[in-house]
């Protein structure tokens, strides 16, 4: 493993706690053009099962839908058990970028945003991810160390290629790749609020912008923002 990665994933909780890990549950209050805004008020529970690779996330698609993004397949369903969407494979969707926001892009887009919220940094050490360290960022006045992954094509990522940023305690944040679609997008997503939960150090706010060509965020065009609370692993 990457000597970078090794000190990040010792910084995080290390593997043992991670392997130990089977799911993760949360509240999350999700918002933003990714995800279409419920009654005020209104949370979402969102699980990972995360040696599987698979995000539920209720309410999302509807106001009365489970969201699921199982792989590379993805469906929403009613309560009721009645089946609003079901694709086998999201990889074959061609994603839409320019607003209005088309519905599938928002649930596929949130669903992966949050499974990667909670797997982070974990993931990178996932058998054929390919490392490699890239020169460092200055983010406002400070160094971030970077590293780039590249995802084989099996594993359901929404980017094949996508940088991760590092502060000097080896803590994620900032992550951004490129999606593919009629208009493509480079997103930049900043994590902060980090908590300890079973020995894992996890952040529990993402705010998501389109990225500038001087690859800075814009964050006067937020995409998504997530907040995170009661937090378990299990």
């Amino acid at each position: 493993m990457n000597r970078l990665l090794d000190k990040v994933i010792a910084a995080h909780g290390g593997m043992t706690n991670w392997n130990r890990c089977r799911a993760a549950n949360a509240t999350a209050s999700i918002r933003g053009p990714f995800c279409q805004d419920g009654p005020l008020g209104t949370s979402q529970r969102v699980t990972v099962i995360i040696h599987r690779n698979r995000v539920t996330v209720e309410p999302l698609g509807c106001i009365d839908c489970l969201s699921d993004l199982d792989r590379n397949r993805l469906s929403v369903v009613r309560k009721d058990g009645t089946a609003v969407t079901s694709l086998e494979d999201v990889r074959l969707v061609h994603l839409q970028f320019k607003p209005p926001l088309a519905s599938l892009t928002g649930v596929l887009m949130t669903c992966s945003t949050v499974r990667s919220l909670l797997t982070s940094p974990f993931m990178l050490a996932t058998g054929g991810v390919e490392i490699s360290e890239l020169v460092p960022w200055n983010e406002a006045g400070r160094q971030w160390r970077v590293l780039r992954a590249e995802f084989p094509p099996e594993l359901s990522t929404p980017a094949r290629v996508q940088d991760y940023f590092f502060d000097s305690d080896f803590l994620l944040r900032r992550h951004d790749y490129h999606v593919d679609g009629g208009s493509g997008i480079t997103v930049s997503e900043l994590v902060t609020e980090y908590v300890d939960v079973h020995g894992l150090r996890m952040p529990t706010t993402l705010t998501g912008y389109p990225r500038r060509p001087d690859l800075t965020p814009d964050t006067a065009r937020e995409l998504i923002s997530i907040e995170i609370s009661n937090l378990v692993f299990s």
